[in-house]
């Protein structure tokens, strides 16, 4: 019997595989799991493999000149945390102050997962097929993808603060296992060359700029956009795990019952060395009971949400939605109008939901993709 290949040999092997497949080979035997998260970094150091922070809820947001490519520089064994940042010569993104509001976050390593259904029937839109079955599957694979749970959408965030006039500031966005902290600027003066589409700017003086200074994740954020499929709430890994757990006891002691774990001031606490005792902690603890817990409109958002059995990431599909979050005072629907709105258009969806697996079905039968 020969012997068993050494691990950083392993290790450079399973770095040539798709972070999703790394992650599942991990269970092969312990050498495996114990290199699995230096596969990926080995991996995400040496290929193409960049995470695109996108801004805004315009369509712009897809041209790379409102994106910003970051690159793994660093894996932490002792936390497990993958640390991006911006690519060589990259710029930041500039923008109408509007659109300083929603943020998503995506892996190349996700590109093609929501164009694909679960039972493996490609709908790609670069499909060249003229057949009216063709356009059929892709309507109700449509339907399909909005109604399943895909990940890959979900990594929408809200940026709490933004600067005033003429403001600059650092903030952060974050969740239970991704923390981003980004530099934000307002009424950026710029030479015309410099501005990506005149177009896309409603006062070409008055432009804001937003730029990342890093970007922590845990594996479990990486592999969270890969599948459609449900994935349990325990699956994610608590990012600064040991942070939070001091948090919770200080502000329990404080009798603050909830608190919103990722709000810019929590998490600057996280990243600090602040103790119990700390001034800094304190005034965090006071902030915390002034703000009844420094929740956010989307915070609520959510929770109604909860409340009418409708899943939280379900909100990011409405556009009407997300113009809503970016300038709320001034939308032309308020709080209730805008729940209202998207509950009435779930239903509509479910409505039809029945109509549509029908027909598919029969053409399925029909062409033989079932049997």
């Amino acid at each position: 019997m020969s012997p068993p290949l050494p691990n950083d040999v392993i290790q450079h092997v399973l770095a040539n595989f798709p972070i999703k497949q790394i992650y599942l080979l991990r269970g092969v035997n312990r050498d495996w799991y114990s290199i699995h998260e230096h596969a990926i970094k080995q991996r995400l150091s040496f290929t193409d493999s960049k995470v695109l922070v996108r801004l805004g809820p315009s369509s712009k947001a897809k041209d790379p000149k409102f994106s910003i490519a970051l690159e793994c520089v660093a894996f932490d064994p002792e936390t497990r945390i993958f640390t991006f940042k911006p690519i060589a010569n990259s710029k930041p993104i500039y923008c109408n102050p509007r659109h300083l509001r929603q943020v998503k976050i995506l892996s190349r390593e996700w590109i093609g997962v929501d164009a694909k259904r679960h039972n493996g029937i490609d709908i790609s839109s670069n499909s060249t097929s003229k057949d009216v079955n063709l356009d059929a599957m892709r309507r109700y694979a449509n339907f399909t993808f909005h109604r399943e749970y895909v990940e890959a959408v979900q990594k929408y965030y809200y940026l709490e603060e933004t600067p005033s006039a003429g403001e600059e500031i650092s903030t952060y966005i974050g969740d239970i296992d991704m923390i981003l902290k980004c530099h934000l600027k307002d009424s950026v003066v710029l030479s015309l060359e410099d501005i990506p589409d005149i177009e896309y700017f409603d006062q070409p003086s008055h432009i804001s700029s937003f730029n990342v200074d890093f970007l922590q994740v845990h594996t479990s954020w990486l592999i969270g956009g890969t599948t459609t499929k449900i994935l349990p709430t325990d699956f994610h890994s608590k990012i600064y795990h040991s942070r939070y757990t001091l948090l919770n006891h200080i502000t329990l002691q404080k009798d603050i019952q909830k608190y919103n774990l990722y709000s810019p001031k929590v998490i600057r606490w996280i990243l600090s060395d602040y103790m119990v005792d700390d001034q800094q902690t304190v005034q965090l603890c006071q902030h915390l009971n002034k703000t009844n817990g420094d929740f956010t409109i989307v915070d609520k958002f959510q929770w109604e949400l909860e409340k009418k059995n409708i899943k939280q990431q379900i909100m990011w599909k409405y556009s009407f939605v997300a113009r809503f979050f970016c300038d709320p005072q001034n939308s032309p629907e308020n709080f209730e109008q805008t729940l209202d709105r998207l509950v009435r258009s779930e239903d509509d969806e479910k409505a039809e939901g029945q109509s549509k697996t029908h027909k598919f079905t029969a053409i399925s039968w029909q062409n033989g993709w079932i049997s």
